[in-house]
């Protein structure tokens, strides 16, 4: 405490603050010659929010990471928080009177030239229920300036329920305060400390045989590195899954013990930039999904050069995207990794030198042989079939100049390197007709989409309709499709048949909504045809 300030004024360095909406760190407190009183420095968590760094008329009082993260408010201007308890209280207290609940006048449907008022049934029996706080088994106080436990034991007598906490966006300031709250919390199971700028714990907290059995843990923003990561996390023991996204994270080397089990990883938003670094957490397990986006990574290499990899064993989910990957090279790596079955790929610059999402889509399945959920779309039977054909197709040519129209088993090694699974396909589907090498040659990777014609007794006399399509289009998508094409009133009087251009005979119907036309295997120049 400053002097000047009596008890009730007293606020520390280090504490949390809120003022108009933004945060900030206490780095200074007292006088700032000339002006008289007592002045409070601080350190915006947006440092466009200050003028300095701490140094005022030449006179440096505290120090900032940004040049202009720093300000001087006076006391009352400083939003201090309040105790845990008194913002549960605030939020999840009984509302005596009933329209501070709802408010009628605001609760309307706008109708035409009216407003017609309606009524909001149970809203008083869900404030009842959520007022009886030793029932509450979920907690929100984000952004409620939650700045610490308050009398010790009162959150343990009125909430011995709680399985999930978010505390994000408050005032506490230290890891120590955290625990202090959550170690009241015995069944405590999932907890958000996003958005907050916290102080490491000493290694007497360190050392404390505190038992907090969270199993899931949001740590999103809170500007820490991953030596800081490793400082906080001794703090929980029973992690599960671990979200540490938009932090500073670049290394991620030394790994805690206290992460070993992790079945969850998300690292989304940190600058990791090389694949070495997400190696360091190759002996994970346990580790089920791993999220990467965002994370400024160009290129996937696994060193061991084995197939598959033993490097990340149990890993089934992958997300990537949002960086920087532009070679196929990375996905071929990506297929040694022998449980991987689900993959998240969008905006990586090989995307569009695939020629579009649908192109990249199609390679990367043929590429990839455990791959079923790609950009959250299933990978069915079919499509797989129609990408490896395709893929076949595409680099047949390549293929011969190789060797492999002549001695498959003398393949060149860098054919085998930039298509590893080619063989394997075609010793399963077989190769390709030279004609259809040729054109997919001039097609490029644009033989996703195939044109077809539309055939419907309402064009009359009228040319056949021409379109291109996806081959992953549904039957159901493409009904709608056609309802819009031909203004049909509804869809359920659409039926669908096509003839193929190759082989004579007669219509096939289309009579799977939930099916894709590669499954029917649709090819470019067929005709569909449309009854109603």
């Amino acid at each position: 405490m400053s002097a000047g300030m009596t008890n009730e004024e007293t606020i520390e360095i280090g504490a949390r603050i809120e003022s108009d909406g933004h945060y900030a760190t206490v780095m200074f407190v007292g006088p700032v010659p000339p002006t008289p009183g007592i002045w409070i420095g601080v350190e915006w968590d947006d440092p466009s929010r200050g003028k300095h760094d701490g140094c005022y008329e030449g006179v440096r009082y505290f120090s900032t990471e940004h040049s202009t993260a720093g300000s001087f408010l006076r006391l009352k201007k400083c939003n201090r928080g309040v105790p845990f308890m008194t913002a549960l209280v605030e939020k999840y207290g009984r509302v005596e009177d009933e329209n501070e609940l709802v408010r009628p006048e605001e609760m309307f449907v706008l109708g035409t030239n009216k407003k017609t008022h309606v009524e909001l049934v149970g809203a008083q029996k869900v404030n009842m229920e959520q007022s009886q706080f030793c029932k509450l088994k979920e907690v929100s106080l984000n952004g409620m300036h939650v700045n610490g436990a308050g009398n010790m034991g009162d959150i343990a007598c009125n909430l011995p329920n709680i399985r999930e906490l978010q505390l994000s966006n408050s005032l506490i300031s230290t890891w120590s305060q955290i625990i202090e709250i959550v170690s009241q919390m015995p069944l405590l199971k999932q907890l958000d400390v996003s958005l907050n700028r916290l102080q490491l714990p000493n290694v007497e907290d360190s050392r404390k045989n505190v038992c907090v059995p969270v199993e899931i843990l949001y740590a999103n923003r809170l500007n820490v590195d991953w030596q800081d990561v490793n400082k906080f996390i001794v703090l929980f023991k029973s992690l599960l899954e671990f979200h540490i996204c938009y932090n500073r994270i670049t290394y991620l080397e030394n790994c805690s013990v206290y992460i070993e089990n992790l079945t969850l990883l998300n690292l989304e938003g940190n600058p990791i930039h090389e694949w070495r670094n997400v190696l360091c957490l190759a002996d994970l397990k346990h580790l089920e999904t791993l999220i990467l986006n965002e994370t400024d990574l160009g290129e996937i290499v696994f060193p061991d050069g084995n197939y598959p990899t033993v490097h990340f064993p149990k890993l089934v989910s992958l997300s990537l995207s949002n960086n920087r990957i532009s070679e196929w090279s990375s996905v071929n790596e990506l297929n040694k990794l022998q449980s991987l079955t689900v993959l998240r790929f969008h905006r990586n610059p090989l995307v569009e030198k695939a020629g579009g999402s649908l192109e990249a889509r199609q390679v990367i399945i043929a590429k990839m042989s455990r791959i079923k959920m790609l950009n959250r779309m299933e990978v069915s039977a079919g499509e797989r079939r129609g990408a490896e054909l395709d893929y076949i197709k595409l680099y047949g040519l390549e293929w011969k100049a190789a060797g492999g129209g002549t001695d498959p088993t003398k393949l060149s090694s860098s054919f085998m390197d930039a298509h590893p699974r080619y063989v394997e396909l075609i010793k399963k589907l077989g190769s390709a007709e030279d004609s259809e090498m040729k054109k997919i040659e001039s097609s490029a990777l644009k033989n996703s989409l195939i044109r077809v014609k539309f055939k419907n007794p309402l064009l009359g006399d009228s040319p056949d309709l021409e379109k291109k399509l996806p081959l992953t289009m549904t039957i159901q998508k493409l009904k709608a499709l056609i309802q819009r094409m031909f203004k049909l009133p509804d869809q359920g009087i659409i039926r669908l048949s096509y003839v193929s251009q190759k082989m004579i005979g007669p219509e096939i119907d289309l009579d799977n909504n939930m099916r894709d036309l590669s499954y029917y295997s649709v090819e470019d120049g067929d005709t569909i045809c449309v009854h109603c």
